[in-house]
Parts: C-alpha cells; structure tokens; sequence
C-alpha cells in the first residue's frame, strides 16, 4: 500500500479483522480477480461490476437465528467483563446461518449501499460505514456509527438522541476514534457530533443509524504511507471497543460462543477501499453475507456497555440481518 500509494497507483485494499489475510490489487489487475466492487460515498464514485444480473423484486432471508440463553451466555461473559472495569464498550457479533431467495452477485447489483464487495464467492458485503476518507491535501476523516433504531417506531429519532446508553456507548467511540487519529495527525477534532442517516431495508422499511464525523490533518507526504496510516488504526474501533487490547482478548472468548465453528471474524468487520491515485476512500465490512463450506451465515452485532440489557442488544443484532434492496 505504501509503494502503490508513492507511485500514485490506484489500488483496491481489502484488510481482515484480525489482519492475517490482507489483500491488495491493482485497479488495472481487477479483471483478473473474481472480485466485484462499488464505492459511492461523496468522495470516491467507483464501480467494478461486470455484467448485470438477473432482476428480483424482492429478497427473502430465513434465518435460524441463535437462542436467546446462548447468546445471553456471551453478553453475560462482556457484562462482566465491563463490569470489571475491563473495558467500556465491547462489541459483540453473532454468526446467523441464512438461506436466500437469490444469489449473492444478483445481491450485490441490487443492494443499495455506499460500500459494496463481492469477493471471490467468499462474501459480499453492502456497508452503509465510512472507515476512513482523506482527501488529495490530507485531511483524513473517520465516521462511526453507533446507535441504530427501526424508523418505523414512534418517536423512533428522539428515542434513540435520547437514551443515555446509546450516547455513553457513541461518545466512547468518537473518543476512541480520536484517539486512533491522534496517532498519524497534527491536528484532531470532531467536526459532526451525533446525527442522524436513514437507511433502507428490504421491503421498504428503513433504519435510523446515528453517526458521527472525527477529522484530522495528515503530514503533506500522507501517499507515501497509505499502509502506515490504515494499520495504525484497525481494527475499526466501532466494531472493537475500549480500551482496544483488552477488548479484543474479551471478544475472542465471547466470539467463542456466538459463532459456530471457527470464532475467527475474517473478513467481517474488516475495511476494504479505494486509492484511486489522489484520494482514499474505505469502508467498516459490516452488513455482510459469508459463503462457509455448510452454508451461508450473516454475521451482525452491536456495542455492549454496562447500561446494555442482553434482550435489547440481542433484537438489535436480528434487527440488523437485512438487505437494503429498494
């Protein structure tokens, strides 16, 4: 990433949690992958798509989701972990076996989102998280997402601006995120706090996701440590927690229990973007379907913090398998 980025190179970079199996290619060398991507954020209007598919109305997921005393197993072992004074905000997934009414490629043409990757029939992806924007002067801007409500519930906008867990939980993270920034800028600060993105769903519905907007000003020869930069950073810290070191070691063990066979997250909740020579633009691999050996599984999830209740937080993660097809 540092070479391609010295070079002025466009590159496409794809970055697993654990950061065991990084991915980087070429622009010019994509057509020799079995991969598809698409970026719309503002910043990056990029698409590598192949031909179109097969049209559907409308995607059916069957879910056979995970039983609430398992579950609440994993959210008791972060509670009270968080409890402990172990950590403030840990972020708990869980792997949801699916089966669909349509392939992943159709999928990917269809699902409305700003980051979209379909990758050598392992996953796709359709993630509404920005990871990380920086422009042709360096300034680099990390948007995290924190807080997300069905936006057909009354009240639904003030419900969620209100409730105190949900801005413990989003504080934790812009302060997390300033922090990680901190590390590579001269200079950090907020430049949004707290508003709100509708999101769409299957079937018309919509979801209301609270974010928030963290910048900072890179040093002018920022091409030239792309991949400096991106590490330094990951894992996102809104799918990690705080303090990072501890939390992680909390979400190998929780992890245990949630997913299936191989409590590894891969893929999901990794970053993937686009240096198109200029600008960076990446995204948070939430929203994501996995393509295992017995199946396909949907993995989603949420922030825990000492104020979270596991009936709540488990209606969250099931609130979150979704396809934003229009």
């Amino acid at each position: 990433m540092n070479q391609y980025g010295s070079e002025k190179t466009p590159f496409l970079f794809v970055i697993d949690f654990e950061m065991e199996k990084p991915f980087v290619v070429r622009l010019d060398d994509l057509k020799n992958e079995n991969i598809r991507c698409a970026i719309h954020d503002g910043i990056i209007d990029f698409e590598f798509t192949g031909p179109s598919q097969q049209s559907v109305k409308s995607v059916i997921i069957e879910k056979e989701v995970i039983d609430f005393p398992t579950y609440q197993k994993a959210f008791d072992l972060v509670k009270n972990n968080l409890l402990a004074g172990n950590s403030f905000l840990t972020n708990l997934t869980v792997e949801t076996p699916v089966s669909l009414n349509a392939s992943l490629d159709l999928i990917f043409d269809k699902a409305n989102a700003k980051y979209k990757l379909y990758f050598k029939d392992l996953f796709l992806c359709f993630s509404p998280e920005t990871f990380v924007q920086i422009d042709p002067d360096g300034k680099i801007s990390s948007f995290p997402m924190k807080g997300t409500i069905d936006a057909e519930i009354p009240g639904a906008k003030e419900i969620i601006m209100k409730d105190e867990k949900e801005l413990f939980e989003h504080t934790t993270i812009v302060d997390l995120i300033r922090n990680d920034l901190s590390k590579v800028c001269s200079k950090v600060w907020v430049e949004d706090f707290r508003y709100i993105e509708n999101i769409s769903k299957e079937g018309g519905g919509e979801l209301l996701q609270v974010s928030s907007k963290v910048s900072g000003l890179l040093p002018s020869d920022w091409q030239h440590h792309i991949g400096d930069i991106i590490s330094s950073m990951l894992p996102a810290g809104s799918i990690s927690g705080a303090p990072k070191p501890k939390t992680l070691e909390i979400i190998r063990e929780a992890e245990k229990i949630t997913y299936h066979k191989n409590h590894k997250r891969g893929y999901y909740t990794g970053i993937f973007g686009i240096f198109d020579g200029k600008q960076l633009s990446s995204g948070v691999m939430i929203r994501y379907i996995e393509n295992t050996p017995s199946g396909l599984v949907y993995k989603s999830g949420g922030g825990i913090t000492a104020r979270s209740s596991a009936g709540n937080e488990y209606q969250e993660m099931i609130q979150k398998i979704y396809v934003p097809i229009l």
